[in-house]
């Protein structure tokens, strides 16, 4: 019993309301449940592609790096080197603070030794496409890079 403005208002008891509470938490927690899985995004990006020579054949041992960008700054996130065929392939599980994700052939003489001696740069192709556009690639995609080397 209350009293609301010195009038007596009684509130009956309802039978159903634990089954009332009951229905609520069960629409809430499936609300968040599922907004929870559309709102994950997956973070898994391959790369993958050959590596040739200015007549097409395969050249092995290429290293090629993926680097994250945050604020400005480059990070290493995982390299590969070509095999005997010029394949490489990479599965990244990229941290949440990058949003892309940059793919290189780097000009490093100690870890790229190959390719500093032999090679003067490179043509990208990117999913079959030739670009210029060097080599940014989405976050949880699969991207393909060929590789042509320029020699000396």
């Amino acid at each position: 019993m209350f009293y609301l403005y010195k009038r007596r208002i009684f509130l009956p008891k309802i039978a159903s309301r634990p089954v009332v509470k009951s229905l609520a938490f069960t629409a809430i927690l499936a609300t968040t449940l599922l907004s929870s899985c559309f709102l994950k995004q997956d973070r898994t990006t391959t790369v993958y592609g050959t590596i040739t020579d200015q007549n097409g054949e395969p050249v092995d041992s290429i290293m090629v790096l993926a680097q994250g960008m945050h604020y400005l700054i480059f990070e290493s996130l995982q390299h590969t080197y070509s095999d005997s065929n010029g394949h490489f392939e990479m599965v990244i599980e990229v941290p949440k603070r990058f949003g892309t994700i940059d793919i290189s052939v780097p000009f490093y003489p100690k870890e790229n030794p190959k390719f500093q001696k032999y090679y003067k740069g490179k043509k990208t192709i990117k999913n079959d496409m030739a670009t210029s556009n060097c080599c940014i690639t989405s976050v949880g995609k699969k991207t393909k890079y060929d590789f042509q080397l320029i020699p000396k």
